[in-house]
């Protein structure tokens, strides 16, 4: 498999979890890594620990997303590769999923979760994209969710942004068949992660390590328009729509 050697990477949602192990892992292989989200204590833990740099973003915040990736190019260069990741459920950090009914859901957490999960993807593809077609960029790879793909009953809120997600991600990989950047999407089942409720957290069939194998892997080698479900750390990722071929 080919490395990362001389290339940068961007990584959302990168201070914990998945997104600081794919950050890790990337590092290792030769990235140079910009470590971006919200929470500046863990950011720049990773940011240390990865020999990289971290950004503060809020992924929402469409002027957030131009500013960051003109500085990350002042530092870096031109954008390799991109996972965005940043993400969060319906109930808050910790909490149970009582905090995910609809009936009760407060319209401003609403907006908060599609801000995160809808427009935080929307606006780093619209912010990268032209960038990246244009400079060096090889791949995009977007975290959704096995949510993105069958009914979660306990977060109908979550599951309608990862369907979102997936619906925006092969639509793109589309439309954008003949440029050089590949979009493609992870479907990550229950792994070790910060935003699993209480409930599910003895549930957990992978390590984030497990998971952030299976990113690293789409953004070498994935496809544009490939979706991958990953379950669990035995079993073999599933390829749950065809690569779209390209349109030439």
């Amino acid at each position: 498999m080919p490395g990362f050697t001389g290339k940068t990477l961007l990584v959302t949602g990168a201070a914990t979890g998945l997104g600081r192990a794919v950050a890790t892992m990337a590092a290792a292989s030769g990235a140079r890594v910009a470590v971006l989200d919200v929470n500046e204590a863990e950011g720049r833990k990773t940011a240390a620990a990865v020999g990289g740099r971290f950004w503060r973003l809020d992924v929402a915040d469409p002027s957030a997303w131009r500013d960051v990736v003109a500085d990350i190019e002042r530092e870096f260069g031109p954008i390799h590769y991109a996972h965005l990741n940043a993400g969060v459920m319906t109930q808050g950090l910790g909490e149970s999923l009582a905090g995910a009914n609809v009936e009760s859901l407060s319209p401003d957490r609403y907006r908060q979760v599609v801000g995160v999960n809808v427009d935080g993807v929307f606006f780093g593809l619209q912010t990268l994209l032209p960038r990246m077609n244009t400079a060096a960029g090889e791949a995009v790879t977007v975290t959704s969710s096995a949510a993105g793909l069958v009914p979660i009953p306990f977060d109908p809120v979550y599951a309608l942004t990862k369907h979102a997600v997936i619906g925006l991600v092969r639509s793109l990989a589309l439309a954008y068949a003949n440029a050089r950047t590949r979009i493609n999407a992870i479907c990550p089942g229950g792994f070790a992660s910060p935003l699993l409720p209480p409930e599910f957290r003895t549930a957990a069939t992978m390590s984030a390590e497990q998971m952030a194998a299976e990113v690293v892997d789409l953004l070498l080698t994935g496809a544009t328009g490939e979706t991958r479900l990953k379950l669990k750390a035995d079993a073999p990722a599933q390829a749950v729509s065809p690569p779209f071929p390209t349109l030439a």
